[in-house]
């Protein structure tokens, strides 16, 4: 259950709940409201990006039945660390307030900016401020619209938008249908460099 961003402490404790769930054939429940992992020199220099890799190798490589539930934010690496769409989980819902995308509109409209302003000063030409203004503003409405629940059911994402109240039941029935065959899991996990 990720609440906001991704820790190191977080990423490892999650790492060994995989293999722990692997090992004695538990399927897993990862509930989504994260924005990713921490990013900054501190952290990579604590180990950030090598805890986060675990994460994602733990859940590419767990063979026991996944579901993922978003119920606020899932973006960029986090997202794959949650065990998104990308790593077909068995059921993959999501609330009415959900958000999913590669990240979120601000810093997706502060790298498109960024590029094009990079990308005309290494050509020698001019672009306003006014330009970069409605190009950030396009940016930040289209992942605004594109990160809803709707669209995203809409393009098949996932198996359905569902009232938080049916949580518990929803849930309930995927673990059901689940256990309607053996859940075996893995202690094949490759090498995690400590």
């Amino acid at each position: 259950n990720a609440r906001g961003i991704l820790f190191s402490e977080e990423a490892q404790k999650a790492t060994q709940f995989i293999e722990l769930a692997n090992r004695y054939d538990r399927p897993l429940i990862f509930m989504h409201n994260t924005t990713g992992y921490m990013v900054g020199s501190e952290y990579e220099r604590g180990g950030m990006i090598k805890h986060g890799s675990m994460m994602i190798n733990a859940v590419a490589n767990s063979e026991v039945p996944h579901i993922s539930l978003i119920t606020a934010a899932s973006y960029g690496a986090g997202n794959y660390g949650m065990c998104g769409r990308a790593f077909d989980p068995r059921f993959l819902f999501t609330w009415p307030s959900a958000k999913c995308a590669v990240m979120g509109s601000e810093q997706l409209a502060d790298v498109v900016t960024s590029v094009a302003s990079g990308a005309a000063a290494s050509r020698g030409t001019p672009i306003s401020e006014s330009d970069l203004a409605a190009m950030r503003d396009f940016a930040v409405a289209q992942v605004e619209e594109q990160s809803t629940p709707l669209f995203l059911s809409g393009l098949l994402y996932d198996d359905g938008v569902i009232d938080p109240r049916d949580t518990r039941a929803v849930l309930a029935l995927s673990l059901s249908a689940i256990h309607t065959a053996p859940v075996e899991g893995t202690d094949s996990f490759g090498v995690f460099r400590m």
